[in-house]
């Protein structure tokens, strides 16, 4: 015997005493003998036998069934109830309380033996049987699984049997419910058919409508009891099919972004690359497997040093602009942006780069710098350079006293040879001339061109007077030699206009303007000759101080007067509007041109009364109109840099439309980017301006370098291209192009764009083509009184506005 350890629980002690002898010499170990059934759950906890002998009518509280169902439920211990009864309701009492044997009293010793053997080899049994179970549940709910068993009311149920559906009993029918309408014909049919399945499936999650996505294993099994049964498990894959679709579209987005991507360990050495790396940097995913892009990647520049930069930051964050090299050995900018990714206890494990090529974006940047200061035709300096590079050599006189000269050039017989040859050969024309300068001054000496086939040069430094004469017949020279064009060799001439900085010429406009004077007089003397600025022309100055002193005269008698000139909506074809513009019909000097008086006015106060002239008589005309009817109306008005500058000049606006009771809106400010250039205060002005509702546009775009710094910065609504674009359309391939740049621009800062100075047809045809918005010029109408505007625009509402030709003829 193995001396398994037995408990006896008897209250009959001669009875308990015979049946412990009986088990000793049997070769058991009796723990203990008890009497009662709480003594034998105490004893049981205190002793933990392999068997307990239970008495089923003990004389106690407590009966032994309930007893052994304590013991067999909380410890585990298998129980053989011991009776002298043997009637079904005593076996059957004993049987809920799952005994392991029973014995009817007297008992042989060979009877006590045998079911004492069972008993523990059923319990030992039992016990593999729970352990397996256990290791299942273990491994079901580390699988995301439930199991599941469905006994169908037919017992006939068999694999190669058809299942029908409506035989299915309440819970398979409650699950198949609960599947995607889609997956429930598939898996019936499956198990109908083939007695098994294996499929992913939908199922509803309980209490919700939407769907989760699960792994489901069912096949129908051979059962004792009623033939045959399905059993199954069911595993939750929601997690893991959403990591899947997850994955899925990064490793599209990985495959078929344009950005090169690169995935590093934590030493950063490249594990992968995507198909985007190869296209830009020419190095295949094989080439660049193991590799610190540091080591090959990155120009080998202090700044460039990722990997130290990300040490430096610590966050394992970074991004910003590198150079990169190619396969073939190029470089190229690239913005580059690096993060890290770190597992479930914070410790780094890869880096992932994202690298995008910016170098279009620099040279689109280097070409709208270049657009700033460049003439586009020539590769010369533009207006821009000019007055920044005079400026310069002006400020520099402070320390070394030595005065600037400036040399006015204007071609002449450039637009005979424009008009006849075509503008390409024009344009051809004017780039020989540019590199005629050059090549005929000093290094430190400023060529620029400031419009048309007007030219200037700045000279720093010279030695006197002579020096002068001698560069200017140089220029002369270079010009009159022959020009070898496509088709023909053609001869042009110059004429030049000096002027040299001193007591009367301080200031960068008072060197040009003295230098475009003499220039008039060098054309006027016959051309192809030059003039320097002096007392005579200095008697040029007589003309402005008449004009000055006679212009606060002129605004109290109302010489000065406004008329409109029509804008027209290149869209609809309907008129927008009208610009107002200053016309002087003096008593004394006759008719006085606004290029020459309102110059003057800006030098003086005078500005601020004529600008508040014109934007009065704008402000009742606008009423005047929409009491006619036409609401619509849109009056552009200029405003100066003086005006701009001064701090009331919003409030002006403000009292002007309570006074004539308009919409701001029926009012357009137009600023020119000089008067916005050296102005500090012309932002603040202009956002005050546009709060009360008037709109804003900028005149003579491309002309000053605002157009490029600052203008995205300031609350503008439209842009005028300059004259000097539209002048030379569409012949002028390099005007084409500004202008459609221009559009462009415009069109991302949400701005609309007027064309100013249109005359022919083929200008509005290719205008109206690359998008413009509005036009103006003598195509349409020269400027009117209101009165004659008003009649203009009723011919023009009745349908009755004369052809194009009739408009340019109206225009002269």
């Amino acid at each position: 015997m193995s001396g398994e350890r037995i408990l006896i629980t008897e209250d009959e002690k001669i009875t308990a005493l015979d049946l412990q002898k009986t088990l000793e010499r049997l070769g058991y170990t009796v723990v203990d003998s008890v009497a009662s059934g709480e003594d034998s759950i105490a004893s049981t906890r205190q002793n933990t036998p392999d068997l307990v002998l239970m008495d089923i009518h003990l004389k106690t509280e407590m009966l032994g069934t309930e007893a052994a169902k304590v013991i067999h439920d909380e410890m585990g211990i298998p129980v053989v109830f011991l009776s002298a009864y043997s009637d079904r309701s005593v076996v059957k009492e004993a049987g809920e309380s799952t005994p392991y044997g029973y014995l009817i009293k007297p008992y042989d010793p060979r009877e006590i033996d045998a079911t004492i053997q069972v008993a523990l080899a059923k319990h030992s049994v039992d016990d593999e049987i729970r352990a397996s179970d256990k290791k299942l549940r273990m491994a079901l709910d580390a699988a995301n699984m439930s199991a599941w068993e469905w006994v169908p009311e037919d017992s006939d149920l068999a694999p190669a049997m058809n299942v029908n559906h409506s035989i299915l009993s309440q819970d398979i029918e409650y699950l198949v419910n609960r599947l995607h309408p889609d997956d429930q014909v598939s898996v019936v049919s499956k198990l109908k058919e083939e007695g098994q399945v294996t499929q992913q499936v939908r199922i509803r999650q309980e209490g919700e409508e939407r769907f989760l996505n699960a792994d489901l294993y069912a096949a129908v099994v051979p059962d004792h009891k009623n033939g045959t049964k399905v059993v199954g498990v069911i595993r939750d894959i929601e997690e893991e099919y959403q990591k899947r679709e997850r994955l899925r579209q990064a490793e599209v987005v990985f495959d078929s972004i344009s950005e090169a991507i690169l995935i590093t360990d934590a030493e950063r050495k490249i594990l992968s690359t995507n198909p985007a790396f190869e296209t830009i940097t020419g190095y295949s995913r094989s080439e660049a497997m193991g590799l610190d892009p540091d080591q090959f990647l990155h120009a080998r520049r202090q700044k460039d040093n990722v990997s130290k930069q990300l040490m430096e930051k610590g966050n394992h964050f970074w991004s910003g602009e590198v150079a990169c090299n190619t396969k073939s050995g190029t470089r190229f900018p690239a913005w580059e942006h690096v993060a890290g990714v770190f597992d479930d206890d914070g410790n780094i494990i890869n880096y992932v780069f994202s690298i995008s090529d910016i170098g279009e974006l620099r040279r689109a940047e280097k070409s709208l710098q270049r657009m700033a200061y460049l003439d586009s035709l020539t590769g010369i300096g533009n207006r821009v350079h000019l007055e920044r590079s005079l400026s310069s050599c002006l400020a520099r006189q402070k320390e070394h006293p030595q005065p600037v000269a400036v040399m006015y050039i204007d071609l002449d017989g450039f637009k005979l040879i424009n008009d006849t040859l075509g503008h390409a050969e024009g344009d051809r024309l004017l780039q020989i001339i540019a590199e005629r300068f050059v090549s005929s001054v000093r290094d430190e000496d400023i060529v620029t061109r400031v419009g048309g086939d007007e030219f200037v040069i700045v000279v720093p430094s010279f030695s006197d007077e002579e020096g002068l004469k001698v560069m200017a017949d140089k220029l002369l020279h270079a010009v009159s030699e022959p020009i070898t064009l496509s088709r023909e060799v053609v001869e042009v001439s110059a004429s030049i206009g000096i002027s040299v900085s001193g007591e009367e010429l301080v200031t960068h406009d008072d060197i040009i303007t003295a230098a475009d004077t003499a220039l008039f007089h060098a054309k006027d003397a016959g051309k192809s000759c030059f003039k320097f600025y002096d007392f005579e022309l200095a008697m040029v100055s007589v003309e402005k101080n008449r004009i000055e002193r006679n212009m606060k005269g002129a605004l109290t008698n109302d010489e000065i007067c406004i008329e409109f000139q029509p804008l027209i909506d290149m869209n609809t074809g309907s008129i927008y509007g009208a610009e107002a513009l200053c016309r002087w019909y003096s008593h004394e000097l006759g008719m006085i041109s606004p290029e020459r008086f309102i110059p003057i006015a800006e030098q003086s106060n005078a500005i601020l009364q004529l600008g508040e002239k014109v934007l009065t008589e704008s402000c009742k005309q606008v009423k005047e109109w929409n009491e006619a009817g036409w609401h619509d109306l849109v009056v552009s008005v200029n405003i100066s840099a003086r005006q701009l500058s001064d701090k009331n000049f919003p409030n002006i606006i403000k009292a002007l439309l309570d006074e004539y009771a308009i919409s701001p809106q029926s009012i357009e400010l137009e600023v020119t980017e000089t008067s916005i250039q050296n102005n500090k205060y012309a932002k603040e002005q202009l956002e005050r301006i546009k709060r009360l509702g008037l709109r804003l546009a900028i005149d003579d775009f491309g002309t000053g370098y605002s157009s490029l710094s600052r203008l995205k910065s300031l609350p503008f609504d439209r842009v005028k291209i300059d004259r000097s674009f539209v002048r030379d359309l569409p012949y002028s391939e390099s005007d084409v192009e500004i202008c459609k740049a221009i559009l462009a621009l415009c069109n991302v800062l949400g701005m609309r764009v007027t064309a100013e100075g249109i005359e022919r047809q083929e200008q509005l045809e290719l205008l109206r083509e690359i998008g413009c918005h509005c036009a103006q010029g003598f195509l349409f109408s020269k400027a009117m009184s209101p009165e004659k505007f008003s009649q203009w625009v009723s011919e023009f509402g009745q349908g009755s506005r004369p052809s194009t030709e009739s408009h340019l003829h109206r225009g002269v």
